[in-house]
């Protein structure tokens, strides 16, 4: 009976040691985060808006604009892209959903489906 005590005790002693507590994970996922400022954030929407925006085919002979809904400052990094959101038309009608990762520095223009720069 005292190792099976033991043996809990020293259980939840290492368990207790090794999880992070929520502050901790906090922490470690708002330091990956950059905030953007009101410029670059006014910039990622430009961007954004041009490429959701834009006329899209429907058909052969008709032509559709998407719309932009939003870049979510909070998915940055210092790579210099943010996520943005927006619908664009599909062939046959209705919109899709469309994700891309949108430049928020001048060196970075338009938006990419990757959320790398080459």
């Amino acid at each position: 009976m005292k190792y099976i005590v033991a043996g809990i005790i020293a259980t939840l002693a290492l368990t207790a040691c090794d999880a992070p507590t929520n502050e901790e994970k906090l922490k470690a996922q708002t330091a990956k985060v950059y905030g953007l400022n009101s410029d670059e954030r006014a910039m990622a929407q430009t961007n954004a808006k041009q490429f959701y925006e834009k006329e899209w085919p429907v058909s052969q002979t008709e032509r559709a604009n998407g719309f932009f809904i939003e870049c979510r400052p909070s998915d940055s990094n210092f790579n210099g892209l943010v996520s943005c959101f927006g619908k664009v038309p599909k062939l046959g009608g209705g919109f899709v959903d469309i994700k891309r990762y949108c430049g928020y520095r001048p060196e970075l223009v338009g938006c990419s489906d990757e959320d790398t720069v080459k």
